[in-house]
């Protein structure tokens, strides 16, 4: 994973970022609540300098789903 999304999402999400992993749904993190899903949408935001409509944050429920989600917006998450 990108090391600038995996300090984000590390960050944001409050888990260390060897765990994250690609295929982790929102329920297998017991901090990713709503007001977390609020703080990452606006962490994705002001990091990539781009806007999330409804459609794109109601994606946002898997570390898959976000790649997916930035990488519509063109955003290149190569190392």
């Amino acid at each position: 994973m990108n090391k600038r999304l995996a300090t984000l999402l590390s960050d944001v999400l409050g888990i260390r970022p060897a765990d994250l992993r690609i295929d982790l749904p929102r329920s297998a993190i017991a901090s990713w609540d709503s007001l977390k899903q609020m703080d990452l949408v606006t962490s994705l935001e002001r990091e990539y300098g781009i806007e999330l409509e409804l459609a794109d944050i109601i994606r946002l429920d898997s570390i898959t789903n976000i790649v997916a989600v930035l990488a519509d917006k063109g955003i290149d998450l190569a190392d």
